[in-house]
């Protein structure tokens, strides 16, 4: 008997139950609320349990099971006591499929929201979608696993979003600092958006009141003139905070637009946020302007805009927080680079504060997306699909979709066929459009197709095509982001030049 008991400790495919999930959520939740809302990393719990971070991350997403010694540290490191019924083995076999069983799928359900509704544990690694509920509801309806299309803001609780836990972190500490202004920029569709609104809930997580201002939604009669422009921007951050309109009342033609906007984010804004918790003294206003590059066809406009929010972060860092109000505003900015800035911007002002370039997903990152998306393809398909598609998080997303609906075949998929044009060339002929806005790009491009290792390129060319997000820089050498690009814009080029 107890050399049955040894091995049945060392057995391995376990993993956390609906109810272990949530009391190992719950605890990591209060761990951070005590150390002053300080977000634990996979790093940070690493140092705590003494295992890996790849191990945790295991034992987070339930995708794949490790050994019951690993979730007992996991559990001991909270102060917790790991139960019968907070694990299951997900070994073939009868036995699994009844303890699976013993979970309604009511309760499997409700635990799934209760974890969900928490804006701490929004933020926290994805493990809101546990590997037992996903089993179950494959028994019953199998398409529930299917992905809607992807594209757009990912919503707070999906399990496809994946952690960049650096940047993350960079990105919650720093938004908490007087004068914040951090600046996320990346070529479209690699989710700014989506940690922009994960920033924002943080800061709503901490008890901060929160705007997000979409750039998009100013009409251009509004930015052929800058008064136009700031008095819709006082406008819509007073919506959004339910304060009254006074706009006009308050505006003083001989301020100039500049003045007026700053004394009216100081003297109404500013000074109408509501008391929060004493420990904080004062609630802080966390405002996100996302599509900066919309600003970049009027470029005057755009100047004075980033100018003016420089100039909020330097005067946010004088003072004290009982005397100036303005340490009570952090600011966010969210741009494409695929959009390149006009050269009459000076480019230092988006360049204020902290910067955070969102990367490609690395080899990791993708085999942990190809889990969510219950895709099993080795390590060598792995890179081949790297290379094919690069570490895009939209074209992997698109990827596994049409995987997942087997409308094509991972073989299919790697061959760069026909029928992977046809799903990708919407996209294709995106970044086709926005290449033909920069004539002056198109000669060193070719080049770039039509060789198959890097070329040699001038600085400032190759650096614009790389915001874009259509080559790598090797040094002073450039290649073709990824395999994907080369017929297509073999065919392109091939057409404007014949």
């Amino acid at each position: 008997m107890q050399l049955q008991f040894k091995s049945h400790l060392r057995r391995r495919g376990a993993i956390l139950t609906a109810q272990g999930l949530k009391k190992l959520n719950q605890a990591k939740a209060q761990l951070e609320i005590e150390q002053n809302f300080k977000r634990y990393t996979l790093e940070d719990l690493s140092e705590k349990t003494g295992l890996t971070s790849n191990t945790l991350s295991k034992v987070f997403n339930g995708s794949v099971g490790v050994d019951k010694r690993t979730l007992e540290r996991c559990f001991n490191a909270l102060n917790l006591t790991l139960l019968k019924d907070d694990y299951l083995y997900l070994l073939p076999g009868q036995d699994n499929v009844a303890e699976i069983d013993l979970m309604s799928s009511v309760e499997i359900c409700s635990t799934i929201k209760s974890i969900c509704d928490s804006p701490l544990n929004m933020l926290h690694d994805r493990s809101d979608t546990p590997q037992i509920y996903k089993m179950e509801q494959l028994q019953n309806n199998p398409q529930l696993l299917l992905l809607t299309p992807p594209g757009g803001l990912m919503p707070l609780d999906s399990f496809l979003y994946i952690d960049r836990p650096i940047l993350e972190s960079l990105c919650y500490e720093g938004i908490q600092q007087p004068g914040a202004l951090l600046n996320i920029c990346a070529p479209k569709q690699m989710g700014k958006t989506s940690l922009m609104t994960r920033i924002l809930a943080y800061a709503n997580s901490l008890g901060d009141r929160t705007v997000c201002v979409n750039l998009q939604l100013v009409n251009d009669e509004i930015l052929q003139n800058l008064d136009r422009f700031l008095q819709w921007l006082c406008t819509r951050v007073s919506k959004q905070l339910g304060l009254p309109n006074g706009i006009v009342n308050f505006w003083d033609n001989s301020l100039g637009s500049k003045s007026n906007t700053t004394d009216y984010f100081e003297d109404v804004i500013l000074s109408n946020l509501v008391r929060g918790e004493p420990a904080r003294n004062n609630r802080l206003l966390v405002i996100a302007f996302d599509e900066i590059n919309h600003l970049f066809t009027y470029p005057d406009i755009a100047s004075e805009f980033l100018q003016l929010l420089r100039t909020w972060t330097e005067q946010a860092k004088q003072g004290n927080a009982n005397t100036n109000p303005w340490q009570k505003l952090r600011l966010v900015t969210v741009h494409s680079t695929q959009t390149l800035m006009p050269p009459s911007i000076d480019p230092s002002l988006l360049n204020t504060g902290l910067v955070i370039e969102l990367p490609e997903f690395t080899f990791t990152q993708v085999q942990d997306l190809a889990n969510r998306c219950e895709q099993e393809i080795t390590a060598p398909q792995t890179q081949h699909l790297m290379n094919l598609l690069g570490g895009h998080p939209y074209r992997l997303q698109l990827a596994f979709y049409y995987l997942q609906q087997q409308r094509i075949s991972v073989e299919e998929l790697l061959e760069n066929s026909d029928i992977v044009f046809t799903i990708y060339v919407d996209h294709l002929e995106q970044q086709w459009w926005n290449l033909q806005r920069y004539p002056d790009l198109l000669p060193l491009f070719t080049e770039i197709v039509s060789q198959p290792s890097p070329v040699d390129c001038e600085v400032v060319q190759g650096l614009q095509l790389c915001k874009m997000g259509l080559v790598h820089l090797h040094g002073l050498k450039a290649s073709l982001a990824c395999e994907l690009f080369r017929p297509f814009f073999c065919d392109r080029l091939q057409q404007i030049n014949s």
